[in-house]
């Protein structure tokens, strides 16, 4: 009979769980959590970075359009080509976060049997990242 409880004994040993982690499982989970970490971090750089271009195109955009409206309503009868503001830095509010931006107003004509059409055009340049950036817009306007 002592031999079954040794045996029993030994057999109880040798399942017993062990307590706490090891350290490759601890160094594993790190790592995960350290490239958890590092994503995130790359992810939160990207957005920050295109909700700044967003709103710098917003910016633009709306300069763009002040620009359309304000020249909209000289357009003259009959079509006449000019260019009345060329390659001239905006100032004020709307341009306060931009980095020298500048604006340029072309009207054209185009059709030429069609006298009461004019096509505004509205360009708007701004530096942003080191590079150039373009905004157009356009409208038809008649007397």
């Amino acid at each position: 009979m002592n031999k079954f409880i040794a045996k029993n004994q030994s057999s109880t040993i040798s399942l017993k769980p062990s307590k706490g982690f090891s350290a490759v499982e601890l160094l594993v989970t790190l790592f995960v959590a350290l490239l958890f970490l590092s994503m995130g971090y790359a992810l939160y750089g990207t957005i920050v970075t295109a909700s700044s271009q967003n709103r710098h195109r917003a910016q633009a955009d709306n300069i763009a359009f002040e620009y359309l409206r304000r020249y909209e309503s000289t357009a003259l009868n009959p079509c006449v080509v000019s260019t009345p503001v060329s390659n001239v830095t905006v100032t004020g509010a709307t341009a306060a976060e931009l980095a020298s931006p500048k604006v340029t107003v072309n009207i054209t004509c185009p059709n030429s049997s069609v006298t009461l059409l004019s096509l505004i055009k509205v360009t708007i340049t701004y530096q942003e990242g080191g590079s150039q950036r373009n905004v157009y817009h356009e409208v038809y306007a008649s007397v």
